[in-house]
């Protein structure tokens, strides 16, 4: 939770009220023209499997002073689009536009950048989150999925509350980046602002050369937008140090030592099973679970934390027993960690099995599918510009049901998990003692 300057008598009713006017909208293009001899970026056969959408992030940060506001906001501008132009020289496939299902062109067209005034203060946005609103703080015109030939890659929106505070809202490519390569491009652009004295380049060759692409397209990633439902509600879970210690110490009973990932992932998953089943009419409805992996420290020889692209596999778990028991979802997802495979043909095979096999069962409607992501121990809150680290983290109402995304609290303790599921499923799921008996439901950020 987070200490706050003494705002309470300016908090406005900004819930439904607030406008994100849009003042300015400009590309910006790396500083330096990227060589001819790396106008064309191969994707790696990983980056083929994902599909063209967005992933995003939302970043806030208090006002720095009481300085001139307007002109505090043209020179953190100034600094966003200077050191955005230069980063883009080192990671210049992101200025680039999807070629075909193999290839970037690094044509140098550029990234949108876009300007914005919110007509209400930060304080009013972080005491009471609202992740249907927060939408509105990024780009409202990215393609989904990104179009061939045509799309921006990467989207920056600069918003300006009343107060000086911001928030810069984030969307990049998944085709050409996880969640790993998302976070490093944004210390480095940061870094690039502060005018560090060293900067850590990327490594952008080591994905296609480790798996090299192959002729031919996924269309199970075409469907992407199919498992898209309006009626998905975004809640946010807090997961304290205390109580995750409590939640790992009653599976522990049994023997079984879970990380907190794998605690939580097995709270969230049996509560979203046991909310699915309670509406469905079924106690012994399949589910399963997908964990994504990222892969660099794991391979035999390991990779860099900034190589970029999608060093990304997964894990897929099966439940259809009757009785659902927290320790023996940990078993699971514990065993198909420890056979995840790690050399390149098997990752492969493995990562066209998983997309085949979890896409066919979506469709079906028998099998409930959850989709988990860990952003833990990766430094989201180390992007400061030059008017210091984020207050807080967010993302915004993807509207894809079955989702969870873990983040590391700003302390680094605890955990908050964004989780997406139908409005009638979260209804059931925010009520379940168990869940809240571990984790705090959308809480204030401000305390």
């Amino acid at each position: 939770m987070l200490l706050w300057p003494k705002l309470a008598k300016q908090i406005k009713m900004a819930s439904d009220t607030m406008k994100v006017e849009i003042v300015s909208r400009e590309t910006i293009k790396p500083s330096s023209p990227t060589p001819s001899n790396l106008r064309n970026f191969e994707f790696s056969l990983l980056d083929q499997f994902y599909p063209s959408i967005y992933i995003h992030l939302i970043l806030f940060y208090p006002a720095k002073s009481d300085t001139d506001k307007d002109l505090d906001i043209k020179k953190r501008c100034d600094v966003l689009k200077t050191s955005l132009s230069k980063t883009l020289t080192m990671y210049y496939p992101f200025a680039g536009r999807i070629k075909d299902h193999i290839s970037i062109e690094c044509d140098d067209e550029g990234a949108m950048f876009i300007e914005t005034r919110v007509n209400c203060l930060l304080f009013d946005v972080l005491r009471n989150p609202n992740f249907d609103q927060f939408k509105k703080f990024q780009p409202l015109e990215v393609e989904l999925p990104a179009a061939i030939g045509t799309c921006t890659l990467l989207f920056i929106q600069a918003n300006f509350f009343e107060c000086g505070g911001m928030a810069i809202g984030v969307r990049l490519s998944h085709k050409i980046a996880d969640a790993t390569t998302f976070t490093t491009f944004m210390n480095v652009w940061a870094a690039m602002a502060c005018e560090a004295n060293e900067v850590v380049h990327p490594d952008l060759f080591t994905g296609a050369a480790l798996f090299p692409p192959v002729d031919r397209k996924f269309p199970s990633n075409d469907n992407f937008l199919l498992f898209q439902d309006e009626s998905c509600v975004l809640t946010r879970l807090l997961f304290t140090a205390s109580n995750i210690d409590a939640l790992k110490a009653k599976i522990a009973g049994t023997g079984i030592q879970p990380t907190r990932v794998e605690a939580i992932t097995a709270l969230i998953w049996k509560c979203a099973m046991t909310a699915s089943r309670s509406i469905k009419g079924t106690c012994s409805r399949p589910s399963l679970c997908i964990h994504g992996v990222n892969l660099r420290k794991r391979l035999s020889m390991p990779l860099s934390e900034y190589s970029i692209g999608n060093i990304l596999s997964g894990i897929t778990v099966e439940f259809s027993e009757t009785k659902i028991e927290l320790q023996s979802l940990v078993v699971k997802l514990r065993k198909e960690m420890k056979e995840l495979k790690l050399n390149r043909e098997e990752i492969s095979e493995h990562m066209n099995k998983m997309l085949e096999t979890t896409s066919s069962e979506k469709e079906s409607g028998v099998v409930d599918a959850y989709n988990f992501s860990s952003w833990c121990w990766m430094p989201v809150y180390e992007a400061n510009f030059g008017w210091g680290k984020p207050t807080w983290i967010s993302f915004y109402n993807w509207k894809v049901p079955n989702v969870a995304v873990f983040v590391d609290t700003r302390e680094g303790d605890g955990i908050e998990v964004w989780v997406s599921l139908r409005e009638d499923e979260m209804a059931i799921f925010q009520h379940n003692d168990e869940l809240l008996s571990f984790a705090s439901m959308n809480p204030s950020v401000i305390n």
